[in-house]
């Protein structure tokens, strides 16, 4: 009997011990990834300028016409999330003309290429909206990363008299836990980042997890990627709040 209660208690023990290396592992793993990213990597995929010219021919040229006819307070940039984000409620959300330049598919190389390939002169935008990198996801954590902050850098560069806002990478797949410890490094990584690179992070990741359960009001239920209409309000309102907090830099 009392080599059976002494049994038990160390099985107790080590359960919980275990149960508590768990719970570190899960919040301090992705900061250590995301801290472990070189300062100055080597040119990636991620980072290298990519033409896709023969894709959404029609939408690139509407952007280019629209370029020429006026001047937008807030130009946003990404992938088909951002795309997907109408115009109406991103002027809804922060009472400015707006831009949308998203295209569908597009990841950090493709929005690096679109940057040098449309003709900005004369666009002086109070804020610049980033939404990018889930297209990158089959690539390494600091390769996202790596990319995104050159897309920063390219935005500083484009239009520098503009506060430059990073959206977190959204949740995705299965019950939104798809890549899930790569989106939350790369996301925590942006965090670190945000201070010295210059520019505001918008963290709307966890608004949008649904409690990690699929089917999701907030996600289209085929490859739970992309918004409803309802995922699209929760995004609005929150950019609403958030923009709310800073001062452009042009004001």
């Amino acid at each position: 009997m009392v080599i059976a209660r002494h049994l038990a208690s160390c099985c107790a023990r080590t359960a919980r011990l275990m149960a508590t290396l768990l719970l570190w592992l899960a919040a301090f793993l992705p900061q250590a990834m995301a801290q472990s990213c070189p300062l100055t990597p080597a040119n990636l995929p991620t980072t290298a300028p990519t033409p896709r010219p023969t894709a959404w021919v029609e939408q690139q040229a509407a952007v280019r016409e629209r370029l020429k006819a006026g001047h937008y307070q807030l130009i946003t940039l990404g992938d088909s999330i951002m795309a997907g984000w109408s115009e109406r409620r991103l002027s809804d959300a922060t009472g400015l003309t707006v831009l949308n330049a998203g295209f569908g598919q597009d990841g950090t190389e493709h929005t690096l290429w679109r940057l040098k390939a449309f003709d900005f002169t004369g666009q002086s935008p109070r804020y610049v909206l980033l939404l990018i990198g889930t297209n990158d996801i089959g690539y390494a954590t600091c390769d996202i990363v790596s990319g995104i902050l050159a897309v920063v850098r390219e935005s500083h560069a484009t239009f520098p008299m503009a506060q430059v806002i990073v959206t977190s990478i959204l949740p995705r797949g299965t019950n939104l836990m798809g890549a899930d410890d790569k989106i939350r490094a790369v996301n925590l990584a942006l965090a670190h980042a945000a201070d010295p690179d210059g520019f505001a992070f918008f963290d709307v990741h966890d608004a949008l997890t649904c409690d990690h359960k699929t089917p999701c009001p907030l996600f289209v239920p085929d490859l739970n990627l992309h918004l409803t209409s309802a995922g699209y309000d929760v995004l609005t309102s929150r950019l609403r709040a958030f923009i709310s907090t800073l001062t452009p830099k042009n004001d």
